[in-house]
């Protein structure tokens, strides 16, 4: 069935019966995919080239976020063409499963890699003395690694079972299928996700309150010799990546984490969806869930924006990418962070 068919009286949604979903959100993920996708792999390309000695474990952390940045628009062109065909899933089965799956892992690693590098920044500049923030473990580069492994292997056994689900996919109106739409199939996880999207933002504001704090402390003088993580644009530059981080957090993926329950506890037993029923007219919970869906997806335009605002040999390194606003100077990638 092609789109011409969805005025025909056969029931299928069309775009004013849900503009939120197929107007806003195929705008919101165009945004994201245009921009987000090309500023995700120049930061890879950038820190996944940097050297150094120093802040090995920051730039990992960075990477894996970069990564997980990216596999996330991988699967936005295949939403965009679910909703601007009017929520009909037109490819096989197997690859709405993949896509699923693929869309809830790198969304919640993207938030631990997140959590990881504001308590990373943290330490970096805490501790009685410079350079001891640096020897904690979850700055040390074997620790950094197994952490970025156990975040993938989490997420990918969280998101396995929607690979083999036979909820993923149901009928919709119109003989449409519906691909990860039947919220109430999902409830349990729902509040799961919930309850560590509330665990992850209160470590990344108290990683901010913290580094706040710490800056109220007067810094080393230069000429101390007491290394640059005592410097007061060191602290400075930790806090503004964790604000930044902070602001990602309270601006794109608050708001779904606060409508997703009442969401899911308002789809339990909704199956007005299915088979040949009209097109059933989206609730207020239906449409503050559909647009905080968009903004959902803003989160892999804005964290390049994070790495450029907060990371000054970041900017330097990206200059040459042309990727970076306000770069000054040029240095090789090698470079990059190094002192982060």
């Amino acid at each position: 069935m092609n789109n011409t068919e969805s005025g025909a009286g056969l029931g299928r949604c069309g775009p004013w019966d849900d503009p939120a979903r197929f107007i806003v959100v195929p705008a919101a993920y165009a945004v994201a995919l245009s921009l987000g996708l090309p500023a995700n792999l120049a930061a890879l390309a950038v820190f996944g080239s940097g050297g150094g000695r120093l802040g090995q474990a920051l730039r990992l952390y960075l990477l894996n976020l970069a990564v997980a940045d990216i596999l996330f628009t991988l699967t936005l062109p295949f939403w965009l063409t679910y909703y601007l065909g009017h929520a009909h899933w037109p490819f096989p089965a197997s690859v709405c499963h993949v896509t699923g799956a693929t869309y809830y892992a790198a969304t919640y690693a993207a938030i631990s890699f997140m959590v990881l590098i504001s308590v990373s920044r943290y330490c970096t500049v805490q501790g009685p003395k410079p350079g001891f923030g640096a020897r904690l473990p979850l700055n040390q580069l074997r620790v950094a690694q197994a952490a970025c492994t156990a975040t993938w292997m989490l997420c990918l056994a969280c998101a396995a079972p929607s690979l083999v689900s036979a909820q993923a996919l149901r009928p919709g109106p119109g003989g449409t299928t519906r691909c990860f739409e039947h919220g109430w199939a999902w409830q349990d996880m729902a509040y799961i996700t919930v309850g560590f999207f509330v665990v992850a933002f209160l470590l990344v504001l108290g990683a901010y309150i913290s580094l706040a704090r710490v800056l109220v402390v007067p810094p080393a003088p230069r000429g101390a010799s007491l290394g640059p993580l005592a410097s007061g644009s060191h602290r400075r530059m930790a806090r503004t990546m964790v604000l930044g981080l902070l602001l990602v957090f309270a601006v794109c993926l608050a708001p779904y984490h606060l409508i997703l329950a009442p969401w899911v506890a308002g789809q339990e037993g909704n199956d007005g969806d299915n088979g040949d029923s009209e097109c059933r007219v989206p609730s207020t919970l239906d449409v503050l869930h559909t647009l905080s869906l968009a903004l959902l997806s803003l989160n892999s335009c804005l964290d390049p924006l994070v790495y450029c605002f907060s990371l000054r040999r970041f900017r330097q390194d990206c200059r040459g990418l042309s990727c970076c606003p306000g770069s000054r100077g040029t240095r090789t990638p090698a470079a990059s962070c190094s002192s982060s």
